[in-house]
């Protein structure tokens, strides 16, 4: 069987365990996220951690743990041509978009 061309990508992704509150019943629980990139300290992950959990009836409040995962993501060719956006070489922004949308 022949090799089939793959698109691929190395990405470092944060696996933080966080400790939140349920509003409604003033209980903690733990929660495990995947998180894009890496994080310089536990002030600005906490931030997009909060980003992610918060709501209604729950508050993300301390990170428990953290651990940095590099992972090597992949997809055939004719995958990423159907799903991914055109790019402008120039700008490295998808066609049609301008700054105002980012």
């Amino acid at each position: 069987m022949a090799r089939k061309p793959m698109v691929t990508r190395t990405i470092i992704t944060t696996k933080v365990n966080v400790l939140c509150l349920d509003i409604t019943s003033a209980e903690s629980f733990n929660k495990v996220l995947t998180l894009p990139r890496t994080y310089k300290d536990d002030k600005k992950l906490l931030k997009a951690v909060e980003s992610v959990v918060n709501s209604d009836t729950e508050k993300a409040v301390h990170i428990v743990d953290k651990k940095e995962v590099q992972t090597l993501y992949g997809m055939n060719e004719q995958t990423f041509i159907d799903n991914a956006l055109i790019l402008d070489p120039e700008t490295r922004k998808a066609f049609g978009v301008t700054e105002d949308e980012d």
